[in-house]
């Protein structure tokens, strides 16, 4: 593995793998868990990650979604007794991460229940054509500049595996990778990092760019920023699952084109 590789590695860990930890670990503290505790599910996390790629990511996702909801949970129910509580008390709870994040599970609908699964369909058909439209215009751009960019690694890597692998790989490709990138890049870098900052067309274009940046591909960068951008509209406007349902589109597509390669079904 060379020095590129490795920094890489790290980037990805860095902006993809450790803020679910971060959140779950601060959920943690809230509630007064033993530090050693807390120090020696850090480590695993980060180990067992290196190892499993997305899968234990994935996992603190939907443990840090489930949090959220007993955050909302919890918040309400205290409104409502809000007169037994005592000035002091309020003050003190003020800044928990609960009590800050206590209506996103409302707000940015975190219940896969609120999924309409046929206008779910219909935001990721009108993305593709857009991200279609997208890729002829960049590919003839980079054919004028007589640019020849790679394709992406994990597509590379992907249609060199053997059948009995890459088909172990395609849970984290359709569904670990979009459930876990739109938590961190749509939710947290775009709606609670950066909107509140810099507001709402910048902090869409900054995590895009930041979530296109960290596939380390020039071929598929104006494509991943479309995504992003469209998803930051999705997770803004319709939920969060909407933007995971177009995510997983996308990644299936490809990922069933790869498949479908490797069975000789079609060839290019």
């Amino acid at each position: 593995m060379t020095k590129i590789d490795i920094g890489k590695d790290f980037l990805v860990f860095l902006f993809v793998y450790l803020p679910p930890l971060i959140v779950f670990i601060r959920f943690l503290r809230e509630r007064k868990r033993n530090n050693l505790v807390l120090v020696i599910i850090s480590i695993l996390y980060i180990i067992i990650s290196l190892f499993t790629q997305n899968l234990i990511p994935f996992i603190f996702v939907l443990l840090n979604i489930r949090y959220l909801r007993s955050a909302e949970s919890s918040y309400y129910s205290n409104a409502k007794n809000e007169y037994m509580l005592s000035f002091e008390s309020n003050f003190n709870n003020k800044f928990t991460i609960s009590n800050r994040l206590a209506e996103d599970y409302s707000r940015f609908k975190f219940s896969i229940k609120k999924l309409n699964l046929l206008l779910a369909i219909k935001y990721a058909l009108q993305s593709y054509l857009i991200t279609i439209l997208i890729s002829a215009v960049s590919t003839a751009i980079f054919s004028k500049m007589s640019i020849e960019p790679k394709q992406q690694e994990i597509v590379t890597w992907m249609s060199d595996m053997p059948l009995d692998k890459f088909l172990i790989l395609i849970p984290v490709v359709i569904i670990f990778a979009p459930v876990l990138e739109e938590f961190v890049f749509r939710w947290l870098l775009f709606e609670k990092v950066f909107r509140p900052r810099i507001g709402v067309y910048l902090s869409a274009i900054l995590s895009s760019i930041l979530f296109a940046f960290i596939h380390f591909n020039l071929r598929a960068l104006p494509i991943l920023v479309c995504i992003g951008l469209y998803n930051c509209y999705l997770i803004n406007k319709k939920g969060y699952w909407y933007s995971v349902f177009n995510h997983f589109t996308f990644n299936s597509v490809t990922t069933m084109v790869l498949l479908f390669e490797k069975l000789g079904m079609i060839k290019f």
